[in-house]
């Protein structure tokens, strides 16, 4: 049981590793996408698990992976682009509830014309949850810098 545990663990910190290498090796590239959003209860999103507050996040789009900073939490979260559409100020999160609590499912950047979608885990008390409640929208504002 402890060596599934550790196997688990190391596979985790093998991943962000293999995560940071590839941040790293981007230099000072320009990333695709700068906002910020305020998340008023805490959520999965990807492996990270985020408290509520306030939160900005940096895309680099040729790489799908996102930056997410907070006042106690940077995280970094692989996503998958599921859609290319035209650029437009409308960016948003979209959070559905599971049984274990909310999870990120999508995060829809307008100014990058990019929709990722992540991983939320299926069971079926989740689709009994999400069945209660509908999926909730943040918005997400652009930084100018």
């Amino acid at each position: 049981m402890k060596s599934i545990r550790n196997l688990k663990l190391g596979i985790k910190v093998g991943f962000m590793a293999l995560a940071l290498c590839l941040a790293a090796s981007q230099g000072k590239a320009q990333d695709t996408y700068k906002g910020q959003f305020t998340l008023p209860f805490e959520a999965r999103w990807g492996l990270a698990v985020l408290p509520p507050g306030d939160y900005t996040i940096s895309l680099d789009a040729a790489n799908s992976y996102l930056v997410v900073r907070g006042e106690d939490k940077t995280a970094m979260i692989m996503g998958i682009v599921t859609d290319r559409k035209d650029i437009s100020d409308h960016s948003q999160l979209t959070v559905v509830k599971t049984a274990a609590g909310y999870a990120v499912q999508t995060l829809e950047a307008g100014e990058a014309g990019l929709t990722l979608t992540y991983s939320v885990p299926k069971s079926k008390r989740d689709r009994e949850a999400q069945e209660l409640h509908a999926e909730l929208t943040l918005p997400v504002s652009t930084v100018r810098e």
